[in-house]
């Protein structure tokens, strides 16, 4: 039943992702595992479905930065771009939304 969910929560991130896709599923389920393991760790939940939006936001944000890992800002065309730490705001978010259960 888990391998299900985890396949539909794989799609719907494919299709937000849209044209940023670049057909390599395996390393978007990769982020996804590590994603949510550490949305469930800094939550002490395992409701998926209320993590669900915050472990997407971070999963596609992670998968577009890939290979920017270490900077802080990208500056290519006059295009410029500023990376945060993308955990630490999924982080402040899961705790300020009240999703944080104390053990």
């Amino acid at each position: 039943m888990e391998e299900e969910t985890k396949i539909e929560d794989i799609d719907k991130i494919i299709a937000d992702l849209g044209a940023n896709y670049r057909e390599d599923k395996e390393v978007l389920e990769e982020i996804l595992e590590e994603v949510s393991s550490i949305a469930f760790d800094i939550s002490n939940n395992k409701n998926k479905e209320k993590l669900f939006p915050y472990i997407k936001r971070a999963v596609k944000a992670e998968y577009i930065q890939r290979g920017s890992e270490g900077l802080l800002s990208l500056n290519e065309s006059g295009v410029s771009s500023q990376f945060e730490d993308i955990i630490d705001k999924m982080r402040n978010n899961i705790i300020k939304n009240g999703l944080r259960r104390l053990k």
